[in-house]
């Protein structure tokens, strides 16, 4: 990351922005990836016990971005931003417990609010963030020797945090690099499945590392 951010520090041209750049409305899209790795436990295999699932995944991502940054003090921004991004970051395995049954889980459209805080020049900001974030989620168990299915259609909860560098690139638009880590949680799921049998999806949790490219438009 530390090669990528010289080199659109070295590709950018001279100065346009000013001493009071990095300020007011912004907004612009993002593109990269995202890895997820998620945890679950469930009765879904009328096993003596719930049986543990841990998945690991790796996908796309292509999203919008739009916040306000404002000066605290001369080199010093803040702000708040909100992130959506689509994605659907899924992974399928079969039970160590019953060879019939297949657990997917998949994560939909996180999303986040981060407070901003950044450290700008006239043609580079460096910050971090942290804040809220949310996503969807779809747990699902299949036997596919009875063609029973069980589906938690759900979303989590947690926080996110990361870092990020932007350089400006003419007097409006700046290039940038962004990671974030983000934990979500959700609990004490409860589904019934298409036989009418009632199964739970409890503890669920998802750590999300994601690395983006972003080009933002500074109003």
């Amino acid at each position: 990351m530390k090669v990528l951010a010289l080199a659109l520090l070295l590709a950018s041209p001279a100065a346009h922005a000013d001493a009071e750049a990095w300020k007011s409305w912004y907004g612009g899209f993002s593109v990269g990836a995202t890895n997820a790795r998620s945890s679950w436990t469930t009765d879904a295999t009328l096993a003596s016990s719930p049986e543990s699932v841990e998945h690991s995944a790796t996908d796309p991502v292509f999203g919008v971005q739009f916040g306000y940054r404002k000066r605290a003090a001369e080199h010093l921004r803040i702000g708040l931003e909100f992130a959506w991004h689509a994605a659907r970051i899924q992974k399928a395995a079969f039970s160590s417990q019953s060879i019939n049954t297949e657990y997917t889980t998949r994560i939909h459209d996180p999303l986040s609010v981060a407070v901003q805080l950044g450290l700008a020049s006239s043609r580079t900001l460096t910050y971090i963030r942290g804040g809220f974030a949310y996503a969807g989620i779809e747990l699902q168990a299949k036997n596919h020797n009875t063609g029973q299915v069980a589906v938690w259609d759900e979303h989590a909860t947690g926080w996110t945090a990361g870092a990020g560098f932007e350089v400006r690139v003419s007097r409006a638009w700046s290039l940038g690099l962004q990671y974030d880590q983000s934990k979500l949680r959700a609990v004490n799921l409860g589904t019934v499945s298409n036989f009418g049998f009632g199964f739970s999806a409890n503890n669920f949790e998802t750590r999300l590392r994601t690395g983006l490219l972003r080009l933002n438009y500074n109003y």
